[in-house]
């Protein structure tokens, strides 16, 4: 598996012609972004509620923690098992089946309020997540051509986090304690099955992709192998217990949704510049630097709150923070990719994205035991330490390869931080012209 520059793909003009008339392409799948921004918004508002009305029932914070890791324990599970449901079924059928689930979960969370229900619970809460979202995204790839998919892609990821830092504003909307939440929660999900039903696409097809052993990954990028993991345990425990710590801090239920939504959109805003930054200079410096610049803010900030340090620092510093682990992921991602052949892409994303649920499962059961013990500054403690520990990893292992040169790396491409499993929309993902199509395990 040694590195293999990639060769320019040469584009046929009717994809070029779509390239230039995106309004036009976009027109057949705006059902598709119209089902996506309104399951996500319900999702990512009971990923606020939940933890909250836990809080309310005084609930100690690991188990809080291990209701919400159940979580990401099931997206992982639907990740690499959804497939199968959706080629037996169909993609509309299939998607309906997990959406009407979801919104039956979303109205369960109030009656079955004791942690064991919740846990399970948020287990097949996240089985049907990662349904609905491979429905969509394998749709949105069908649609798209090799001239289009990177903007198509960028136009989702904006819809997906546009939504979620919406949703959970949505928890302002009434007070916390009662059913309303789960109400509205299950509304939108099930709301997204209107535009889905109706769509007129046809079914996508889902090829079957080639294996690649993790062993054989990791030795060839152990940078991009360790790296999913810590941004699965950034991630999935700020997004799991952020709001406990928010509120712990003594923020309203108001400011700690405030406080959630800015680190989504620090997330959107920071991928782009940062992606320019590592296909300007070393990729290894450049998610170093990031980390151990916001590593060690993010820990200063933990001594300033017991001073009172004001709402507009922590919504700055949250700012920077959703950025930096947002793109955690996708640098990993491209660092990876620049020291495998192309046609081990696709199989290498699915490998990431196993380690990533895995440090997402696992985040939240670490931060929360901490929290329990230690309190709310053990939070920003916690993430601290991760990302310094990784960077310092980072630094250690770029005295043992050579550096790429610019031309010879793929370019970054962001990609969604929460739900990894886009690849098939990725632009890098498509085979080169002279691409050996053999299967290799």
């Amino acid at each position: 598996m040694a590195y293999h520059p990639t060769l320019p793909a040469t584009q046929a003009k009717p994809e070029h012609a779509m390239a230039l008339n995106l309004p036009r392409l976009l027109a057949p799948v705006k059902s598709l972004f119209a089902g996506t921004a309104l399951f996500m918004a319900g999702n990512s508002l009971l990923g606020v509620v939940l933890p909250l009305r836990m809080e309310v029932a005084d609930y100690p914070v690991a188990l809080t923690g291990l209701v919400m890791a159940a979580y990401y324990l099931g997206l992982a599970i639907g990740g690499f098992r959804v497939k199968h449901v959706i080629l037996r079924i169909g993609h509309i059928r299939a998607f309906s089946t997990f959406a009407a689930l979801t919104a039956v979960v979303c109205l369960a969370y109030g009656f079955f309020f004791h942690p064991a229900a919740w846990a399970v619970l948020r287990l097949v809460n996240g089985f049907c997540i990662a349904g609905m979202t491979t429905a969509i995204e394998s749709w949105l790839n069908d649609r798209s051509g090799n001239a289009t998919r990177g903007r198509v892609l960028g136009f989702y990821m904006l819809i997906f986090y546009l939504a979620i830092a919406i949703g959970q504003t949505l928890v302002n909307v009434v007070p916390i304690g009662g059913s309303d939440h789960l109400m509205i929660a299950s509304g939108l999900i099930a709301m997204s099955l209107i535009p889905i039903a109706l769509t007129g696409l046809g079914e996508p097809v889902l090829a079957e992709l080639r294996t690649l052993g993790l062993r054989r990954l990791y030795d060839a990028s152990r940078i991009g192998v360790v790296g999913a993991a810590v941004a699965g345990i950034l991630v999935g425990s700020f997004y799991a217990m952020g709001v406990v710590f928010a509120r712990q801090i003594g923020l309203s239920v108001a400011e700690a949704a405030f406080f959630m939504s800015t680190v989504v959109i620090g997330g959107l805003a920071c991928q782009v510049p940062i992606g320019m930054l590592a296909d300007r200079f070393d990729r290894r410096i450049v998610m170093a630097c990031i980390l151990i610049a916001v590593g060690v803010s993010w820990g200063l900030l933990s001594t300033s709150i017991a001073s009172g340090v004001s709402l507009a620092v922590l919504l700055l510093m949250a700012l920077a923070f959703g950025g930096a682990i947002s793109s955690v992921y996708p640098l990993c991602v491209a660092q990876t990719f620049d020291r495998l052949d192309r046609k081990y892409y696709v199989a290498a994303s699915g490998r990431l994205l196993m380690v990533y649920s895995i440090g997402a499962t696992a985040g939240p059961l670490f931060a929360a035991t901490l929290m329990s013990f230690y309190g709310p500054y053990s939070f920003f403690v916690f993430e601290s330490s991760v990302a310094i520990a990784y960077a310092i990893f980072v630094l250690f292992r770029i005295g043992w390869g050579p550096k790429l040169p610019a031309d010879g790396r793929e370019k970054f491409v962001p990609l969604p931080d929460i739900s990894p499993i886009i690849m098939a929309l990725d632009p890098r993902t498509r085979p080169a012209p002279d691409s050996d199509e053999e299967t290799e395990t």
